[in-house]
């Protein structure tokens, strides 16, 4: 598995473009991509950040998952641009590169579990 946090800060002026285009990912995500495991948009209650959680059951989801949302995500980035990016677990090497591309930050697995 290979999970990521996205920290995205809300342009002013942005909040309902963001919303909208958050919506069409999430509809689109859960349309066509089964090997995402997790995928959860969550709001500060100053609606100035966003952290969005998704998690792939492999680093060939992850790729997929980057292939079909690279397209639009200039449109995102213009409203909210990513200002941190944080990676869990040992994503392959053209995962990780490509996660670099989006300033990333990784942590492999040391210990614990998932229920």
């Amino acid at each position: 598995m290979i999970a990521y946090v996205i920290e995205l800060t809300i342009n002013d002026g942005g909040l309902d473009r963001f919303k909208e285009l958050a919506a069409g990912y999430a509809a689109a995500v859960e349309e066509n991509e089964p090997s995402t495991t997790t995928y959860q948009w969550y709001l500060a209650e100053d609606n100035g950040k966003c952290l969005l959680h998704e998690a792939f059951t492999d680093s060939d989801a992850l790729l997929q998952h980057l292939d079909n949302v690279g397209p639009s995500l200039p449109d995102l980035l213009a409203v909210s641009p990513i200002t941190r990016v944080e990676v869990f677990g040992t994503p392959s090497d053209a995962a990780r590169e490509a996660l670099i591309g989006l300033g990333a930050s990784f942590y492999p697995h040391f210990v614990g579990f998932q229920r």
